[in-house]
């Protein structure tokens, strides 16, 4: 068993960075790398012995739904995109990989790393900061890795 989550932590860290890696440079995160997070989240569940088609379906519909409504809402009060679209997508891949019940450590861990990372960068933005575009996709990467291992440490202390 500690072999499959090692080999499923090795594959979501490779992906994460590749994700991260893009979106930091590109300021997108392409549906193919959304489509692969989501689908090898499946299937480590299903290897994990985790998988349950009700409570993912349902994750993915938080994740994404709570996403898709953040970028709405923004949108609406601001007359321009936020959040973008990848972003969504990627919430719901990540809902592949965690539990519904571990949304807002996700939540909290991605939007409080760049909420730090912006303060940081604050005083370089100088008058600028209203205009620049944060990736978000490597917070949220940092967010599901660190939601996972959680999860993953959790369920490993229950059992024993």
């Amino acid at each position: 068993m500690v072999t499959t989550e090692i080999a499923a932590l090795s594959i979501l860290c490779v992906q994460l960075a590749v994700i991260a890696v893009i979106d930091m440079q590109r300021l997108v995160i392409p549906d193919l790398c959304n489509i692969l997070l989501a689908m090898t989240g499946l299937a480590a569940h299903w290897f994990l012995g985790s998988f349950d088609v009700v409570w993912t379906l349902t994750g993915i519909l938080v994740f994404a739904g709570t996403f898709a409504l953040v970028r709405t809402v923004h949108f609406h009060a601001r007359g321009q995109i936020g959040l973008g679209l990848g972003d969504v997508k990627m919430a719901g891949a990540a809902a592949c990989w965690i539990t519904v019940g571990s949304f807002p450590l996700f939540l909290a861990a991605s939007s409080l790393g760049a909420l730090a990372f912006a303060l940081l960068m604050l005083p370089f933005w100088k008058k600028d900061a209203r205009l620049k575009r944060v990736p978000f996709g490597p917070f949220l990467a940092a967010g599901l890795l660190l939601t996972w291992v959680f999860e993953m440490n959790s369920i490993s202390i229950l059992t024993v």
